[in-house]
């Protein structure tokens, strides 16, 4: 048979055939004084069975040891039958790992389809985010908990809602259900009016005031906070985010707010240190 003929028999390209040549898959027959390939019709057969292990969904660096060990199994009876059962095994289980996920898309999309998400958006975002927009609309303002996520475009959120991770995220989501649900949304937005009507030039008093009622107010709601999230170093795209706020206040409004989370960070390790609970995901 010519390369062709082969090819047309067995369902494939002679672009295919000279791919399994290259990598050892398909033997290569001799040439005969015409110069052309004469294949037999044991490479058909082998052809024909890399093509029913390929739709199985084996690739082609396990279908050439899995033919090998089928080959040696019929040659040694059924008792020999090891490892093609192990190699159908794994891919049992990648074959369900896929339909997982699959379906798991399917679910996304149908949600996204009901208006419970975006599509260019992570799934695993989509309840911090709700959170914040329900935050939003019903006090009328972000506060100074949102000053890394500000801006008309969105774009800070967006990049948030991508790169934080699934901690960070159900963080946001504990903290923007406890305001409203333990009356503090008045507290937090006066805690924000402070922070955002300092002037450039503010006294030591004025700054140590907005301060200490910013930690007030987060005394109130520490067991929304995971302090997994504040005792590490700061991401890179968490740096973006803050360079990206600070274009947005001025000195005196930068520093009051990193001096408010400085103390509360260091109170939080502190407490963690002596065995407090500060998260409600660590209870």
């Amino acid at each position: 048979m010519k390369s062709s003929e082969l090819a047309r028999m067995a369902g494939v390209s002679v672009r295919t055939l000279r791919h399994y040549h290259a990598i050892g898959l398909l033997p290569e027959p001799p040439r005969g004084d015409n110069g052309y390939r004469d294949y037999e019709p044991t490479h058909l057969l082998r052809l024909l069975r890399i093509r029913q292990l390929a739709s199985l969904g084996f690739s082609l660096e396990q279908i050439g040891p899995m033919l090998q060990d089928l080959d040696a199994e019929r040659a040694e009876g059924d008792e020999c039958r090891g490892e093609s059962d192990r190699l159908l095994d794994d891919l049992d289980r990648q074959l369900q790992e896929q339909i997982t996920q699959l379906e798991q898309q399917r679910e996304l999309i149908v949600r996204i389809r009901s208006g419970q998400g975006e599509p260019d958006y992570p799934a695993r975002a989509a309840r911090a985010l709700e959170a914040i927009e329900d935050f939003e609309r019903t006090s009328h303002g972000q506060g100074f908990l949102l000053c890394a996520l500000t801006g008309n475009d969105k774009t800070a959120m967006g990049v948030a809602a991508h790169l934080y991770s699934d901690d960070e995220l159900a963080e946001i989501e504990r903290i923007f259900h406890a305001i409203p649900e333990r009356g503090l949304t008045q507290e937090y937005l006066h805690v924000s009016r402070l922070m955002d009507t300092l002037p450039a030039h503010a006294s030591t008093e004025r700054r140590e005031a907005a301060i200490e009622a910013g930690l007030a107010f987060l005394e109130k709601i520490d067991d929304c906070f995971d302090v997994r999230n504040w005792l590490r170093p700061d991401k890179d795209y968490e740096l973006v985010l803050e360079n990206m706020a600070s274009e947005h206040y001025n000195d005196a409004q930068i520093a009051a707010s990193d001096e408010l989370f400085t103390r509360f960070t260091r109170r939080m390790a502190e407490r963690a240190e002596h065995g407090g609970c500060i998260s409600s995901t660590e209870a």
